[in-house]
């Protein structure tokens, strides 16, 4: 009679055993899709928490408008050897963040070469960039350029421009005109519709309906 009990009992804990495996082997079927459901939640909340780059910001476009000005004021440079290069005396100033531009008013100019040669400009304004680099003479510019004091010299060589527009490149000692200009040297006289002067090449550019004296030496 145990023995008849024993062969029934067997081949139910056998089909107990069927089932659970194949209970396991479907469970076990879902967690790759488990897994990825939990990777995606995570990518999403990393997403929605990590703070967005300044690229990806808008721009803010800044207006044309005065952020800070200055009123009877002066401002040097100085070559790297310490030598003083230029000097920009101004009644009023007025910064524009957007351009990064210096409106002068009044403004007057000194720039010395490396000889100590004295350049000076005036105009009713003048507009100057960021680093002092470039700076635009408008409206009645007047330049006198005169060598450094020479005992040896008895007259002074003076050099005379004017125009209603100067364009100073600082750096490279270089003065362009697109409007028309007037120059004189001693008694000699030029006029052109435009210029371009370099001083390290001493060249002198003058184009468009050029009219000129030039005084003659005497023997």
């Amino acid at each position: 009679m145990n023995l008849i009990k024993l062969e029934t009992l067997e081949p139910k804990h056998e089909a107990q055993i069927q089932i659970t495996r194949r209970f396991i082997d479907k469970s076990l079927a879902y967690v790759p899709v488990i897994l990825m459901g939990i990777l995606a939640m995570l990518s999403y909340w990393l997403i929605k928490n990590t703070p967005e780059l300044e690229t990806n910001k808008p721009k803010i476009e800044l207006k044309h408008e005065i952020d800070y000005e200055l009123k009877s004021f002066s401002v040097k440079t100085y070559r790297q050897s310490g030598q003083l290069q230029s000097l920009i005396i101004g009644d009023r100033a007025k910064h524009f963040a957007d351009t990064e531009t210096l409106e002068i008013d009044l403004p007057q100019v000194q720039v010395m070469d490396l000889n100590q040669n004295k350049t000076t400009a005036t105009s009713t304004r003048a507009i100057s960039n960021a680093d002092g680099s470039e700076l635009q003479m408008i409206g009645n510019a007047i330049l006198i350029k005169s060598r450094a004091p020479d005992a040896s010299i008895k007259t002074q060589d003076m050099f005379e421009l004017r125009s209603e527009y100067l364009n100073f490149l600082m750096d490279d000692e270089v003065i362009k005109s697109h409007l028309p200009v007037d120059i004189k040297k001693q008694a000699s006289h030029f006029s052109a519709m435009s210029m371009d002067y370099d001083n390290l090449n001493q060249t002198l550019k003058l184009k468009g309906r050029v009219r000129g004296f030039v005084e003659s030496k005497s023997q």
